[in-house]
C-alpha cells in the first residue's frame, strides 16, 4: 500500500490550547516566583483582600518605564514562544503511517508506521483534562526513544482518530495476511499443476473472483464487545493497597525514622530524611494515581485499560504479544485477599517501559483473578491450567499440584522459602513459583520460551543446587527458580527443550498459509539445534 507523497499530504495543527497543557506547570512556577511575597502574606494571614489590592496597586505604580518594558517583553516572549510551539506542531495521516513535525529552530520529524503500531494510548494529564484535551501515544515495536506522541487534541477528536488509525492498521494487517495466504495457495496450486485452484484460493483468502478487494470494517475490528468490565479498582482500594504494599511500608519506616531524628538530632534528620520522604511521597502518589479508577475490559483488539485519578490514560494491550503472566501477593495483601497481575509483552517501546504499562491488574480480588485468567492463560481443557489450580499453586507449598520443589538441603540458603521454590508443567504451560513474604507465580507458554540456563556458583555446587533461568522478553514477571537440585534443573532443561520445540512446531503448523505437517511425534528429545537446550 503506497503512502502519499509529502506534497499531497494534508497537514493539520494540534489544538490551540496545547501549549497551555504542555507548559502549565512552568507558568505556575513563574507566577509563584513573581508573587511569592503576596502568596506568603495571604497564607500567614498578614493581609486581607483590601490590603492585597492596595499592595498590588502600589507595586504596579512603583514600576518605572524600564520595568514596564521588561515585563511587557517577558509576556510577549512567553506568549510568542507558546504560539510558535503551536504553529510549528503539525501532523498528518497517510494511508500507512502517522507523521508529526515539531520545532522552529530545532525541527523534528517523527513517523510511525501503522503496521508496526502495537497500541495507541489516550493520555490526559491534569491540565489537559481540565481543558478537555488528550494526547495520543503510539506504542511502536522497537521504537526506542523515538516513540511518537501527538500533543494535544480535543478528547473526542483523539478518540475518533485513534479508532480510525486502529481500523487502518487492522486493514493493512488483514491485507498482508490475505496476500500471504494467497501466495502460499498459489504456489501450492502451481506445484500441483492446477491453475484453476489459484482462483479458488483468492476467493478463500477473502477476495472475490472478479478481482475486487473486500475491505474490512474498521469499526467492527476496534469496537468493544459490549461486555462488562472484567475488573475495576476504586480509589479506596488503590490507597489501602499502596499503604499495605512495599511502597507504603517503606514510607512509614522513613517517616518514623525522620521523626525520631527530628526529636534527637534535628540538624541531621532534616538533611537526611526529608529528600527520602519527598521521593517516597512521589512513589505513593504515582501508585495511587495508577491504580485508582482502573477498569479492564476485553475488546476485539485485546485488553482495554483505563486508569488515573488526576490524569487519565486509556490504552489497549494486544493479547498475541503476551509472553508471560505473573501473579504476586504481598504479605499484607493476604488479609483482604488481593492479587496483582503483571505481564511480559513483546514489542513494547521505551515509552511503555514503566511498570504500569506492564501491569494487567494493579490490585484485585480472587474473583477478578478468575475473570481475567481465562483470557490470558490456556484452560485445563486446552492443555493449560484453570484459575483455581493457579491460585492454589500460588498459595501452596511443597510438591502439591505436581510441583518439583527445592530439596531440604537448600534450607540453609532459604530457611523459610525453600518449600515454595519449584516448578510444574502442563502440556502447554510452565509454572514457576517462589517467594515467601511476597508470593509469586509465573506462567510461561512453552512456545514463548527462548532458552533455559543453569546457574550455579561455588556454594550452590557444593550443596548440589542450581538455579534455573528462562530467557524471554524483558518485563516485571520473574522467570527464575532458585536453589533446586542440580539433577532436577538438568531434567527441566531437557524436558523444556522438547516441549518448547514441539509447541513452536504445532504453532507453525496451525499458522494460516503454512502447509500442514503430521503431529504424531509427541515424544521429542532435545536436539543440537533446539533453541532451549
Amino acid at each position: 500500500m503506497d503512502s502519499q507523497t509529502p506534497d499531497t499530504q494534508r497537514w493539520r495543527r494540534v489544538h490551540p490550547l496545547s501549549p497551555l497543557a504542555r507548559f502549565w506547570f512552568a507558568i505556575l512556577i513563574a507566577l509563584f516566583a513573581v508573587g511569592r511575597n503576596f502568596i506568603e502574606d495571604i497564607f500567614e494571614g498578614k493581609t486581607d483582600a483590601e490590603s492585597l489590592r492596595n499592595n498590588v496597586v502600589d507595586f504596579l505604580t512603583s514600576l518605572n518605564i524600564l520595568a514596564w518594558l521588561g515585563l511587557t517583553l517577558l509576556i510577549v516572549v512567553v506568549l510568542g514562544g507558546m504560539f510558535l510551539n503551536w504553529w510549528f506542531t503539525r501532523f498528518t495521516v497517510t494511508a500507512d503511517s502517522v507523521r508529526v513535525r515539531q520545532g522552529w529552530l530545532f525541527r523534528t520529524d517523527k513517523q510511525a508506521r501503522l503496521d508496526r503500531v502495537q497500541s495507541i494510548e489516550i493520555f490526559q494529564p491534569f491540565m489537559a483534562r481540565l481543558v478537555g484535551l488528550a494526547e495520543l501515544r503510539f506504542d511502536v515495536a522497537d521504537s526506542g526513544d523515538a516513540a511518537l506522541h501527538l500533543q494535544y487534541l480535543r478528547k473526542k477528536d483523539a478518540e475518533a482518530l485513534r479508532e480510525q488509525l486502529l481500523g487502518r492498521r487492522n486493514a493493512i494487517r488483514a491485507e498482508e495476511s490475505a496476500s500471504t495466504s494467497l501466495g502460499a495457495e498459489a504456489n501450492s496450486a502451481r506445484s500441483a499443476g492446477a491453475d484453476q485452484d489459484s482462483d479458488s484460493g483468492r476467493h478463500a483468502a477473502g477476495r472475490p473472483q472478479d478481482g475486487s478487494e473486500v475491505k474490512p470494517h474498521p469499526e467492527s475490528e476496534t469496537s468493544d464487545m459490549n461486555e462488562a468490565p472484567l475488573a475495576s479498582v476504586g480509589p479506596g482500594r488503590a490507597i489501602v493497597s499502596t499503604l499495605l504494599g512495599g511502597t507504603g511500608l517503606w514510607f512509614l519506616v522513613v517517616l518514623c525514622g525522620s521523626l525520631a531524628f527530628g526529636l534527637f538530632l534535628p540538624e541531621v534528620g532534616g538533611f537526611v530524611f526529608v529528600p527520602a520522604i519527598l521521593s517516597l511521597v512521589g512513589g505513593v502518589w504515582s501508585s495511587v494515581n495508577t491504580g485508582a479508577n482502573f477498569t479492564l475490559t476485553r475488546t476485539r483488539d485485546g485488553f482495554r485499560m483505563r486508569y488515573g485519578l488526576t490524569s487519565t490514560r486509556t490504552r489497549t494491550l494486544p493479547l498475541g504479544r503476551i509472553q508471560a503472566v505473573g501473579i504476586d501477593q504481598p504479605l499484607l495483601w493476604r488479609i483482604p485477599g488481593w492479587f496483582r497481575v503483571r505481564i511480559n509483552s513483546a514489542g513494547l517501546g521505551t515509552s511503555s517501559s514503566e511498570e504500569q504499562h506492564r501491569t494487567l491488574l494493579p490490585v484485585g480480588t480472587g474473583q477478578d483473578l478468575m475473570n481475567i485468567l481465562p483470557h490470558v492463560v490456556e484452560t485445563s481443557e486446552e492443555g493449560g491450567v484453570d484459575g483455581y489450580r493457579l491460585r492454589s499453586a500460588l498459595e501452596g507449598s511443597g510438591p502439591e499440584n505436581g510441583f518439583v520443589v527445592a530439596p531440604r538441603r537448600s534450607r540453609w540458603l532459604d530457611p523459610f522459602n525453600y518449600r515454595r521454590n519449584g516448578y510444574a508443567t502442563t502440556p502447554d504451560l510452565l509454572l514457576l513459583r517462589g517467594g515467601w513474604l511476597r508470593r509469586r507465580l509465573s506462567v510461561v507458554p512453552h512456545e514463548r520460551t527462548q532458552s533455559v540456563a543453569l546457574e550455579s556458583g561455588p556454594l550452590l555446587r557444593r550443596l548440589g543446587l542450581a538455579t534455573a533461568r528462562l530467557d524471554s522478553v524483558g518485563g516485571e514477571v520473574s522467570t527464575k527458580v532458585e536453589h533446586l537440585a542440580t539433577e532436577d534443573v538438568r531434567e527441566m532443561i531437557r524436558e523444556q527443550a522438547a516441549r518448547a520445540a514441539f509447541a513452536r512446531r504445532i504453532s507453525a503448523d496451525t499458522t494460516p498459509g503454512t502447509p500442514t505437517a503430521p503431529r504424531t511425534d509427541t515424544s521429542l528429545t532435545p536436539s543440537e539445534d533446539s533453541a532451549t537446550s
